[in-house]
């Protein structure tokens, strides 16, 4: 099997590790992005053939240096997996970004999105590049969850739980988008996640109290290990080249509103010009 050069976001922990160990145990070269260089240190020194990129995904200009920090190092991506996201559901109130974008929004959708574009002629040079972006399967419970058009970055109607599902909706619509956008040049698949166990060690750090709450939940959620496998089975290749699939690689529906033309049409160029309008290789 060819070996490939595989780019995993928020690979220093849960699914994003499992992934990232999984594919450099299998020969390929996993360039592990990080945004705690600690962490991501600890994590690479688990891979067989792992390197560490540091990026915050919130902050344009970590964005861009770690795009250009990835040029430096290869003259191909095969496969990017945008799998970091913030979910913290002790933020009660919205944190605005320095650079104005609500933190859940800039993290979890206009984060991968501008680092997919720097990185896309990487992988327009490779023979055959996939994109896999990540969302929820709590989106089930919002079937009819729309994109806020001229409120994304307003607090008054924050909720970490809103905040979140809104922009796992926008990744599943920048992935329909960007799929057409390939033309047949570039695989884009978007993964609904399930909910997945939570590692010892972000479980000790939560709250007391809304460690009490999870622990339920916790326990019956998958292991981030199966769905590692998951990511890694989209990496080399496997399943679909293009839609909205479960954890088993079976194409599901997505709300409503991801497939309408003009909202996605709408959210992409809304989203190129709070990324700084990149430049697309498709």
């Amino acid at each position: 099997m060819e070996k490939l050069t595989i780019a995993v976001t928020g690979a220093n922990s849960g699914i994003g590790l499992r992934a990232a160990q999984l594919l450099a145990a299998g020969g390929h070269r996993v360039l592990a992005l990080c945004r705690d260089p600690r962490r991501g240190a600890d994590a690479v020194a688990t891979m067989e053939r792992g390197e560490l990129v540091v990026v915050d995904l919130a902050d344009p200009a970590s964005v861009e240096a770690a795009a250009a920090a990835v040029a430096a190092r290869t003259d191909r991506v095969d496969v990017l997996i945008n799998n970091a996201a913030v979910f913290d559901q002790t933020a009660r109130e919205a944190v605005i970004t320095p650079a104005g974008h609500e933190l859940f929004w800039a993290t979890n959708h206009l984060g991968p999105f501008r680092l997919t574009a720097l990185l896309s002629p990487l992988l327009a040079a490779a023979p055959h590049p996939r994109v896999i972006n990540v969302a929820s399967k709590g989106l089930l419970t919002m079937p009819r969850i729309r994109i806020r058009f001229g409120e994304l970055d307003r607090p008054d109607w924050y909720t970490p739980t809103r905040a979140y599902y809104h922009a796992k909706l926008a990744q599943i619509m920048f992935t329909f988008t960007l799929a057409e956008r390939g033309g047949g040049r570039l695989d884009a698949v978007c993964v609904r996640v399930p909910s997945v166990r939570l590692d010892p060690g972000r479980v000790r750090a939560l709250p007391p109290l809304l460690r009490a709450l999870y622990a339920p939940k916790n326990r019956l959620a998958l292991p981030a290990e199966r769905l590692g496998e998951t990511y890694a089975r989209l990496a080399r290749g496997e399943g679909p080249a293009a839609g909205y699939l479960d954890e088993k690689l079976r194409p599901v529906r997505a709300p409503a509103h991801a497939y309408d033309p003009a909202a996605r049409e709408r959210l992409w160029n809304l989203s190129e010009q709070a990324a700084g309008d990149p430049s697309w290789a498709w």
